[in-house]
């Protein structure tokens, strides 16, 4: 034994941690992302990398299973926070490993991570608790697959230029998608409003997070104005190439040029 053996205190065993030294400080020490939860998958504690990653701080005790504002897979579905990692870990009693998801930030900012959730037993085994390191991944890594995102917020992959193979009827499909774009826009905005009057944290975080969402309504609304100006043009150019074939048309067939 070493000579500072003597000095090492064991701690008593913290409620509901196992039955060992204090897994509380130690997740302190952790600098990825990470936070537990109770056994019934309620925030009990996160770190500062954490509440960097998901873009806000989540309530303690009423914020459940994680502390993403919005999670989605890999190919751009909307996953609902009761079927994330974490959530399946506590309720099938098993550590998911293997498993790549995109944390959506209030603001909208999309981040690729693996998550480790992990549940935790007592001497007797029985769940009492529930830990999850969160990896956030880069574009550049070999294991992340390229992110189509194709939920509710689709306009942040509008393509800078319309295809030239657009035709009158298709921009009418777009016009359309394109206007109920707009009006989703707006809805998600008051929903997510909304969703934060039920909360009781701070006035300055709740105004934090409203920031968030309106930077994201206002990019988004940028995108959508910008692909209904570039609609309108290629309907005006359209409509002045058909009106102009018809008048060649018309050249053509008018009988006061005919010989005789």
């Amino acid at each position: 034994m070493g000579s500072d053996d003597s000095e090492y205190v064991l701690d008593a065993p913290d409620r509901g941690w196992n039955h060992e030294p204090s897994r509380a400080e130690l997740f302190k020490q952790i600098k990825s992302p990470a936070y537990t939860t109770d056994a019934d998958g309620w925030l009990t504690y996160y770190n500062e990398a954490a509440a960097d990653l998901w873009g806000y701080r989540p309530e303690l005790g009423k914020t459940r299973w994680c502390g993403s504002w919005r999670i989605f897979t890999t190919e751009g579905a909307h996953l609902p926070l009761d079927q994330c990692p974490m959530a399946v870990a506590l309720k099938e009693g098993r550590a998911v490993r293997g498993v790549q998801a995109v944390v959506e930030r209030p603001d909208g900012t999309l981040i690729p991570f693996l998550p480790h959730p992990t549940p935790l037993r007592d001497a007797s085994g029985a769940i009492v608790a529930g830990s999850n390191v969160l990896l956030p991944l880069t574009a550049q890594g070999s294991v992340l697959p390229p992110f189509d995102y194709s939920g509710d917020d689709w306009t942040e992959a509008l393509p800078p230029d319309l295809p030239d193979s657009l035709e009158l009827d298709d921009l009418t499909g777009c016009l359309q998608r394109t206007l109920a774009a707009q009006a989703d826009v707006e809805f998600g905005f008051q929903i997510d409003c909304e969703r934060l009057e039920a909360w009781s944290s701070s006035e300055a975080e709740k105004e934090h997070i409203v920031r968030q969402l309106e930077s994201k309504r206002e990019r988004q609304r940028t995108l959508l104005n910008k692909r209904l100006d570039q609609l309108q043009q290629r309907a005006k150019r359209l409509m002045a190439e058909a009106q102009e074939g018809k008048g060649t048309a018309r050249m053509i067939v008018d009988p006061r040029n005919t010989l005789h």
